[in-house]
């Protein structure tokens, strides 16, 4: 049994990569922090536009005083995928043993990445092929603790599993971006994030091609992370009102998108996306019946699924 750790000195070395656009800057520097107080190096990936210094205006000190904290400015938005690449060759190059993949919007509980890390280690003392260990996520937004993707014995389709189920660990089918510990093992056998797809279901894809070559993802509810999903809070009325998150259009596009391209890859099993189909359809729903951006949101989603049917990726031009 793992005890929840308050804070730890990690026993492996951790590269957190942090992928920023536009940040807001207090919490942007209160992230890196946070993560290297937990003893982790820290590269903050900036994709934002090359006159837009706000990143580096709150970061600039702390790189100058901790060489562990380092900002690459990548002048331009690559997509959260290609940066995400930049953090996974550098922990490559430099010989990290694990990457703690982040968004700029998320807050880690005190000794996250210690539990993670020592989840991974036992798991992987048991001959197991550890692919990633994530932690619950709670959604600022929506007011929620997210559940995990999980096959439950005796169920054809993957059922949203409590987190609270998830202690000490349990076997997951995806996990988002921020949060998530990949070894260096698995980076280098399961490759890069797929840059193609430029920002949304990144994550879902590397998951998926993580399971197909042999490796096992992990979710915890013994350490949570605080995040930020979606722009707004939606309500949706399904036989009772519920809270959503809502996205932007353009978002919507992508979203819509990038999912069209994953059915249609051969590694992705047929009963998973038959299920995630009914997410997809009821967001659809929702973004158009109760958000206030109706018009725009019915063109985007419409321009995504052409476009996904079409192959079409990278950004939208």
């Amino acid at each position: 049994m793992i005890e929840k750790p308050s804070e730890s000195t990690l026993r492996a070395r951790i590269l957190v990569s942090v992928v920023a656009y536009l940040p807001d800057r207090e919490m942007l520097r209160s992230l890196v922090n946070a993560y290297a107080k937990q003893g982790a190096a820290v590269l903050v990936v900036d994709n934002s536009p090359a006159e837009d210094d706000r990143a580096w205006s709150y970061l600039e000190d702390l790189c100058a005083t901790d060489s562990s904290i380092r900002l690459v400015r990548c002048g331009k938005n690559l997509g959260i995928a290609a940066a995400l690449n930049l953090g996974i060759e550098a922990t490559l190059r430099e010989g990290f043993d694990h990457v703690l993949l982040s968004d700029q919007d998320s807050e880690p509980e005190p000794g996250m990445l210690s539990c993670l890390q020592e989840i991974h280690a036992k798991l992987s003392a048991r001959d197991i092929r550890v692919g990633c260990v994530a932690p619950a996520y709670f959604d600022v937004t929506t007011g929620q603790t997210f559940s995990f993707q999980s096959h439950v014995p005796g169920r054809f389709f993957y059922r949203n599993v409590s987190s609270e189920r998830a202690s000490p660990w349990i076997e997951i089918l995806t996990s988002i971006t921020s949060g998530t510990l990949i070894s260096r093992c698995a980076l280098l056998e399961v490759g890069p994030m797929c840059e193609h797809l430029f920002i949304d279901h990144v994550d879902t894809e590397w998951c998926h091609r993580a399971r197909k070559v042999g490796f096992k993802l992990y979710g915890t509810s013994l350490v949570h992370l605080t995040h930020h999903l979606g722009d707004n809070l939606l309500r949706v009325w399904l036989f009772g009102w519920r809270n959503c998150n809502e996205y932007s259009s353009t978002r919507l596009y992508y979203r819509l998108r990038n999912f069209v391209l994953l059915c249609k890859l051969p590694y992705i099993s047929t009963r998973w996306k038959f299920r995630a189909s009914f997410y997809w359809m009821l967001s659809v729903y929702g973004h158009l019946l109760f958000s206030s951006s109706r018009r725009e949101n019915f063109w985007m989603i419409m321009r995504g699924l052409r476009d996904g049917l079409q192959g079409r990726t990278g950004p939208l031009e």
